[in-house]
Parts: C-alpha cells; sequence; structure tokens
C-alpha cells in the first residue's frame, strides 16, 4: 500500500492529521503535496489552520463549495 493510499485511509476513518503525524505516521514529507493530489482526484480534504499549524481532515463538500465549483467550471463541470 503506498503512502497515499495509507493517508487516503486514515482520513477515511474520520481522524486529522498534521503534517508531523504524516511524517512520524507514514514517512511522508509533503504532507500538503499529497493533500493537493487528493483533492484533485476529488477528495474533499479541508485545512484547519490554528496557532500551531495546520491539520487536514477528509469531510462532505458544503454547497458554498459544490456552488464555487461550478462557477469555477463554467456551469459545466461534467463536460469533458
Amino acid at each position: 500500500m503506498t503512502q497515499t493510499e495509507r493517508l487516503i485511509r486514515y482520513l477515511s476513518s474520520g481522524r486529522s492529521i498534521t503534517p508531523a503525524a504524516a511524517r512520524r505516521e507514514f514517512g511522508m514529507r509533503r504532507l500538503s503535496a499529497r493533500v493537493n493530489e487528493l483533492r484533485n482526484e476529488g477528495f474533499c480534504i479541508y485545512t484547519n489552520r490554528t496557532n500551531r499549524g495546520v491539520s487536514y481532515r477528509m469531510g462532505r463538500p458544503s454547497r458554498a463549495i459544490v456552488s464555487q465549483a461550478y462557477k469555477a467550471a463554467g456551469s459545466k463541470p461534467f463536460n469533458g
């Protein structure tokens, strides 16, 4: 199983992860790059920023996010 597959499984379980935890758990040095790859594949991953850093969690997209995706795609997100 790849690091990315392990990350998907981890986030799908409802847990959030920080870059330090990703390094410790999976040996992953660039968590933000993996998160961006997953987002590009259609996974809804939220970034939570605090004064201590960032963490990522998987979730369901809100109506606002879906609306913005439609607008960005010119209201044709499923037309190649």
